[in-house]
C-alpha cells in the first residue's frame, strides 16, 4: 500500500519508516493523524490510499467482557467477522478471516451454511487486525497474538495469508513475533507443503474432528474426500520430521457423533508417538446445525483416556458463544449484545 504512494511520489525512505511507526505501532484512527508528514501529502495519501479497506459495521460484546466480534463489509459488500479474545494473562487475540463465507462447508460449522462469496486480499486480512490494534492501542495494550481460525480456509488463499503475515510479522510493522501467529486448517495437503517450504513458519493448527476416515468424511466430507485422512497424516509426518515441531490438533466434540471413549482411543492410537497436542473443543450450537453439545462429563472422560494413553490434551473453553463469536459460529446473523 505505502510502497506504491512512495513510489508513485518518489517519498524517502524515512517517510515510508514515519508511515509505518504512526500507522501500524501507533494505530492511528486516520490519515490526519499522521503528524510526522505535511498536511499536503496527507492530503494526497488520502486522495490516493484508502485509510481502510473494510467498513466496520458493528461490535458484539460478550457478558464476561473478555471477547468483541466485529462485523464488517468489504467495499463490494460482502459479510466478515473477526473476533478480539483478551486473556487473563495478557494476551490480546485476535482471530481473522480469510474469506467472505466458505467453500469446505463442514457439517458443524455456521460459516459454511453462508457459503462461499470471495478470498479476502492481504490488506482486508491485516485492516481486521489493525482495527483491534486501534481500540487497545489508547489503553495502553496492543495485538499480542493472530490467529487465521475465522472465517474461511487459510490454505485456499495462500497469497494473500502469506502477503498479510509478511506484515503482521514485520518488526517495523505490526512486529507480531511468528510464535504468536497461528494457522488453523482442514488439511489442504498440497497447499500445506507449499506454504511451509517457502519458509513460512507460524504455530500449525489442524482441525482434525473425527479419529478415522469414514467418520471424517460423514462431518467433514468436502475435505476428506479430496485428500483422506491417511494423506494428511502422511503430510503430519513430513511436518513433524522437517520442523520438529507439535501440531496442535483441533477436535470438535459432537454429542452422540465422536465424543465416545472408543473414540477417544482410536485418537490416541492415530496420534501415538507423534509430536501431537490436542484441543478438545466443546461443540458450539447453531440454529441451522442439527447437532449438539457434550455434557461436561462427557468431555472430560474424552480428555481423561487421551491424557492416560500419553497424549498431551487441554479442553479449550469457548469464548463469545453467547455473541456468536465461539469457534465454528461465525455468521454475520449470529449476533446478540450488540453495542
Amino acid at each position: 500500500m505505502i510502497e506504491t504512494f512512495a513510489t508513485t511520489h518518489n517519498l524517502p525512505e524515512y517517510k515510508i519508516e514515519q508511515f509505518n511507526n504512526q500507522y501500524y505501532k501507533q494505530a492511528i484512527s486516520s490519515f490526519d493523524q499522521l503528524s510526522t508528514w505535511s498536511k499536503e501529502l496527507r492530503e494526497l495519501l488520502k486522495q490516493e490510499v484508502d485509510f481502510s479497506t473494510l467498513d466496520h459495521i458493528k461490535d458484539n460484546h460478550s457478558s464476561d467482557g473478555k471477547t468483541i466480534k466485529t462485523e464488517f463489509k468489504t467495499k463490494d459488500g460482502f459479510d466478515i467477522e473477526t473476533v478480539l479474545m483478551r486473556y487473563k494473562d495478557g494476551r490480546n487475540s485476535v482471530c481473522v478471516s480469510c474469506m467472505s463465507g466458505c467453500p469446505v462447508d463442514c457439517s458443524f460449522c455456521a460459516t459454511g451454511k453462508m457459503g462461499f462469496n470471495r478470498n479476502l486480499t492481504y490488506k482486508e486480512i491485516v485492516d481486521q487486525v489493525l482495527h483491534h490494534q486501534r481500540m487497545l492501542v489508547p489503553k495502553g495494550k496492543r495485538v499480542t497474538n493472530v490467529v487465521y481460525m475465522g472465517m474461511g480456509e487459510p490454505m485456499l488463499n495462500l497469497t494473500n495469508i502469506e502477503k498479510s503475515i509478511d506484515i503482521v510479522n514485520n518488526p517495523n510493522k505490526l512486529g507480531i513475533g511468528i510464535r504468536h501467529i497461528t494457522i488453523s486448517t482442514v488439511g489442504y495437503v498440497p497447499q500445506l507443503k507449499e506454504f511451509f517450504s517457502k519458509g513460512y513458519n507460524p504455530r500449525l493448527a489442524l482441525s482434525l474432528h473425527a479419529p478415522n476416515q469414514k467418520l471424517r468424511a460423514s462431518i467433514m466430507s468436502t475435505i476428506s474426500n479430496l485428500y483422506p485422512l491417511e494423506q494428511l497424516m502422511e503430510f503430519s509426518t513430513w511436518y513433524e520430521n522437517e520442523f520438529n515441531k507439535r501440531i496442535t490438533y483441533e477436535y470438535t466434540l459432537i454429542k452422540g457423533i465422536n465424543d465416545q471413549p472408543e473414540h477417544a482411543i482410536e485418537l490416541s492410537q492415530l496420534l501415538y508417538k507423534r509430536l501431537a497436542f490436542v484441543n478438545l473443543i466443546k461443540f458450539n450450537p447453531y440454529k441451522d446445525i442439527p447437532y449438539e453439545a457434550p455434557s461436561n462429563n462427557t468431555v472430560e472422560r474424552f480428555r481423561k483416556i487421551l491424557d492416560n494413553r500419553g497424549i498431551n490434551t487441554t479442553i479449550r473453553h469457548s469464548m463469545g458463544s453467547d455473541i456468536g463469536g465461539a469457534c465454528g459460529q461465525l455468521h454475520p446473523t449470529n449476533s446478540s449484545n450488540t453495542k
